[in-house]
């Protein structure tokens, strides 16, 4: 007999629950629609049952602990740290803004060596300036010569005038002495008194001497007089006893007469010698010598005055040729900067000027016929023996970069301080010169700064020669953030110079390249995962998410706290313990919306910019997210940041 079928469940309770659903699903969408409900619809919450299961397209890692090394990695670009510009030094005429025209260059790329030529520029014109300013020149040249003989002659015309003033002084002040009998005293000019005009009256003076003759003349005719009166008793007498007759006393009556005369006529002359002569002669005399000291002072005065401006007219006309010899040389400079040579060994680049972002102008360009202005930069002269990579740090980890610490010599100054206080006027005049500056800036450049202490230690893979990793430091970091253009205008990145210790043969400028500096390291092993596993941006802060295996075969979301990390592993502070496994690829199960690490490095690649490995929130911690940009293309950062 064979078994009974087994009874069919009724339809009615089926019927039943599909009203129940129906109705819970209305429920559901109405408590949505209000916002009371809120559901978390991740593909492990909707359908836990099957997330409990193992899952063959989950790809696991085992946590434990090892060290975890620091290290900051960016993409940038190879050239030499002996980098020597060539710039147009000839400057601009008044009529235009370009200073010459390109006649010859070099091919782009050539090697070359030390004093090589590599381009000549037009000369036509300072050629004609040049003959024009040697005239001028000329004429400066001989206005100075004029100017220092008109000098030298007056210094001389000066002296004869001063010592033909002094004599005339002297000879009225002799006069003077003559006249009145004075003259200097040995005792009193063993004293210094004849230097201060001291005298004494030593003998009778030329007015005594006349008035002496004068009041002797006055005597003998005043005896002559009483003679005559004498005469004239006795011929009265005689004639009254009948010895003479009439007409000869007549005869002495006219001498006595004459004798009267004679006497009243030298008493006036005295008188007048000695009340009005003596006066005249005297202020005649003193005012000479009064002239004659004036005139002196005033020859002394008109010397100095002429000597002086003799002197400013020298000075005046050295000056000018000076600068009118300067000039000539600033032009035969300009003729020599004409004919560009090159500064050191190495390769010449042309320099290219950087146009915009979809595209370059042909301003600038370096050919044959172009114009150049005053200060373009022309050829650079890479050192391929001295290398470094031009790189870009990220503002998050540039304050944790540190370069060689150069010092300043001093030397530069101390040669210029030499120059100033030399006795020789050109060389003063170099040492004012712009020119000579730049030269001695040039020539002594390996004198100007020494190293103080070394940066940190770098390593650099060039991508032509990926298998070898070479040696570095970190020469320079800048203090002002790089421009960026309107793409990425919101990061901030610093410019970095890595020096390549060792650089082997093959190197080329403009090469790419990837720096590895080490910036720290944990100071023991701890707890790390790999960053991929990590879910979650800088809103975060040090909080993120991961996902474990569980015991049953399935998987369980986890938070954590992060430290440290590199460009491959994080340090987890909490939220994990060695042995756990995490989920490597957790877009599968977080959604592909969630915030990971495959997802940040995209973005970087396709716009360029490498992300540095590692970073802490103020102190190396991953708080603050820790994206660090720089020049090249790189490799994609820690998970955390955006």
């Amino acid at each position: 007999m064979s078994n009974p079928s087994p009874p069919r469940p009724l339809r009615q309770p089926r019927r039943g629950r599909k009203l129940v659903v129906a109705l819970g699903s209305v429920a559901l969408v109405a408590g949505l629609a209000a916002g009371a409900i809120k559901f978390d619809l991740t593909p492990a919450k909707l359908f836990p049952s099957y997330f409990q299961t193992a899952r063959p397209d989950l790809v696991l890692h085992t946590v434990k602990v090892e060290p975890l090394p620091v290290t900051v990695v960016e993409r940038g670009t190879l050239e030499s740290s002996e980098n020597r510009e060539v710039t147009c030094k000839v400057k601009a005429g008044s009529k235009g803004t370009y200073a010459s025209t390109i006649r010859w260059v070099i091919d782009d790329g050539t090697l070359v060596t030390k004093g090589q030529p590599l381009m000549e520029l037009d000369d036509s014109a300072l050629q004609d300036n040049y003959r024009a300013q040697s005239i001028v020149v000329e004429k400066a040249k001989a206005e100075w010569v004029k100017a220092d003989e008109d000098f030298v002659i007056t210094v001389k015309t000066n002296l004869s005038d001063i010592a033909s003033a002094d004599a005339t002084q002297d000879i009225a002040e002799l006069e003077l002495d003559k006249f009145l009998g004075l003259r200097a005293d040995p005792a009193l000019d063993a004293l210094g008194g004849a230097a201060g005009g001291l005298s004494v009256l030593t003998e009778k003076g030329d007015f005594q001497r006349r008035l002496d003759e004068a009041t002797g003349t006055l005597k003998l005719a005043e005896a002559d007089l009483d003679q005559y009166r004498d005469r004239a008793a006795w011929s009265e007498r005689s004639q009254r006893l009948g010895y003479q007759t009439s007409s000869q006393v007549r005869a002495e009556q006219s001498k006595l007469s004459g004798a009267l005369e004679n006497v009243e006529k030298l008493r006036k002359q005295r008188a007048v010698l000695e009340g009005f002569d003596r006066r005249k002669e005297l202020t005649d005399l003193s005012s000479k010598f009064q002239v004659a000291i004036l005139k002196f002072d005033q020859a002394q005065r008109q010397a100095r005055s002429k000597e002086i401006q003799a002197e400013s007219t020298r000075k005046t006309a050295y000056s000018v040729y000076m600068q009118e010899l300067e000039k000539l040389r600033e032009i035969e400079e300009q003729i020599r900067q004409c004919k560009i040579v090159s500064p050191q060994d190495g390769m010449c680049v042309y320099y290219k000027e950087g146009g915009g972002r979809f595209g370059n102008s042909n301003e600038g360009m370096i050919q044959q016929g172009a114009q150049v202005k005053e200060g373009q930069k022309l050829l650079r002269i890479p050192d391929l023996k001295r290398m470094q990579v031009n790189t870009r740090v990220h503002e998050a980890m540039v304050s944790r970069i540190r370069g060689d610490d150069r010092q300043s010599t001093g030397f530069f100054d101390t040669v210029r301080v030499g120059l100033l206080t030399t006795p020789d006027a050109f060389g003063r005049l170099l040492a004012h010169s712009e020119h000579m500056q730049g030269h001695l800036r040039e020539q002594y450049r390996d004198k100007e700064y020494y190293l103080a202490g070394r940066g940190q230690e770098a390593t650099v893979r060039i991508d032509a020669f990926p298998d070898r990793a070479l040696k570095g430091h970190v020469r320079t970091v800048a203090a002002v953030a790089s421009q960026q253009d309107w793409m990425s205008s919101d990061v901030k990145v610093y410019q970095t110079l890595v020096t390549v210790d060792d650089p082997p043969e093959g190197l080329k400028p403009d090469m790419s390249a990837e720096v590895t500096i080490s910036v720290e390291a944990a100071g023991e092993n701890v707890l790390a995962v790999p960053v991929q596993a990590i879910v979650g941006g800088a809103e975060g802060g040090s909080k993120r998410k991961v996902y474990v295996a569980t015991a049953t075969g399935g998987t369980a979301e986890r938070e954590v706290t992060l430290g440290l990390f590199n460009e491959r592993m994080a340090e987890v502070k909490d939220g994990l313990t060695a042995g756990d496994r995490v989920v490597l690829n957790p877009k599968v199960l977080a959604g592909p919306g969630a915030k990971t690490r495959d997802e940040a490095a995209e973005p970087a690649r396709r716009s360029g910019m490498g992300v540095g490995k590692g970073a802490k929130a103020g102190k190396g911690e991953a708080g603050g997210g820790g994206k660090a940009a720089g020049g090249g293309g790189g490799k994609a950062g820690p998970p955390m940041k955006q």
